[in-house]
């Protein structure tokens, strides 16, 4: 392996130790570009309608942000929105204009809050940055659009705060209102992104909704299913904190029987956790020494959180799983810098494929290669 290859690999290696810091990744399972970070990072936003002269297509009426140029806005006006800016003269589209190569996109037909909303974007874009996820003022300004009868603005909130720091979706989960974190656990069009009102239901004091949470693990374990587990055993450890890692090692490793993809959820949810709590790592790291015990190939994606707390005392375990590998070269140079990491600095290194590092592996799902849905 050459000598880029093995800085690049273990670059990226030791940079998934400190991921749970970045975005709580249970949230949302691909990252997301959200009308706020479109918004600011448009060369130019307007308003525009309808442009007389040149039927289906736009002509501006009034510039938001960024300094156009005066020529004509190349872009067609579909015969929906052209029908629905004919009816109410006082409607807008919202148009962003690219820096990158001067493009014009659609970002929403305007009614009065959300007209209101981007104004207020583009007012904070001294403040605020594309991309930006651990923001606690911008954080704290989409709250109250969780919930918001304009669907695209609720979207819009649960995007912003779903991709934050799971520190920071426990400090916002007490100012949700009952009634807003309900329809969002009961919303059938947002099955897949429950993830952000289950680890909001888990920082609640009623009991009603910590007995919520514990049913709820205890069906999806009895069932076998994964869809959203990883939330649900991240808020069973926030409501029950060491009684709830106990109770995880109860219903899934007490047997082999146990799938893939429920083990991926509950390594997710520990290491997310912990990341908030350091003081249960010790409690952590024996739930990983059992699974390790029962399901040694689960080794590739435990031993990040291994090398990030420290914990060199797994070499054994870890020694044995890397000798049953198969044909994974990334995950077998995971455990080798584990190992080396370890202080077995005889132990050499797996090779890795010397070719083009580039594009880096997204998320320690690819590393590991497996994905953790």
């Amino acid at each position: 392996m050459s000598a880029r290859s093995i800085a690049y690999w273990s670059a990226l290696l030791l940079a998934l130790m400190a991921v749970g810091a970045e975005a709580c990744q249970i949230c949302i399972p691909l990252p997301e570009r959200t009308l706020a970070d479109r918004l600011l990072a448009s060369a130019a936003v307007v308003l525009a309608r309808e442009d007389p002269e040149r039927p289906f297509h736009y002509r501006m009426t009034e510039v938001l942000s960024g300094t156009p140029d005066d020529s004509a806005i190349d872009l067609f006006l579909n015969s929906q929105a052209r029908r629905t800016l004919a009816a109410d003269p006082d409607r807008a589209m919202v148009l962003a204009q690219s820096g990158k190569d001067g493009r014009w996109s659609q970002l929403g037909l305007t009614r009065p809050e959300y007209e209101r909303v981007v104004r207020e974007i583009l007012s904070r874009a001294e403040r605020w940055q594309p991309g930006e996820t651990d923001n606690a003022e911008r954080l704290d300004w989409f709250v109250p659009l969780l919930g918001h009868a304009d669907p695209r603005l609720h979207e819009l909130a649960y995007l912003e705060i779903g991709r934050a720091p799971y520190v920071e979706i426990r400090r916002l989960a007490r100012r949700i209102p009952v009634k807003t974190l309900e329809a969002m656990l009961v919303e059938t069009r947002y099955l897949e992104w429950r993830s952000l009102a289950i680890l909001m239901l888990g920082e609640s004091d009623r009991q009603a909704d910590q007995a919520r949470v514990r049913d709820a693990l205890s069906r999806k374990a009895r069932l076998g299913s994964s869809l959203n587990l990883a939330a649900w055993a991240t808020a069973l450890l926030a409501v029950d904190g060491g009684d709830g890692m106990r109770r995880l090692q109860m219903l899934y490793l007490t047997d082999d029987r146990r799938g893939r993809e429920e083990l991926e959820a509950l390594i997710q949810a520990v290491s997310v956790y912990t990341a908030a709590e350091p003081v249960l790592r010790d409690q952590a790291a024996e739930l990983y020494r059992r699974m390790l015990e029962r399901h040694p190939n689960m080794a590739p994606q435990l031993v990040h959180d291994l090398m990030a707390w420290k914990r060199w005392d797994f070499v054994a375990p870890v020694r044995q799983a890397r000798a049953g590998l198969g044909d994974d070269p990334l995950a077998a140079y995971a455990l080798g810098l584990y190992l080396r990491l370890a202080g077995e600095r005889s132990d050499p290194l797996p090779a890795v494929p010397d070719s083009d590092p580039t594009p880096a592996p997204q998320t320690l799902e690819q590393v590991s290669q497996e994905e953790t849905r």
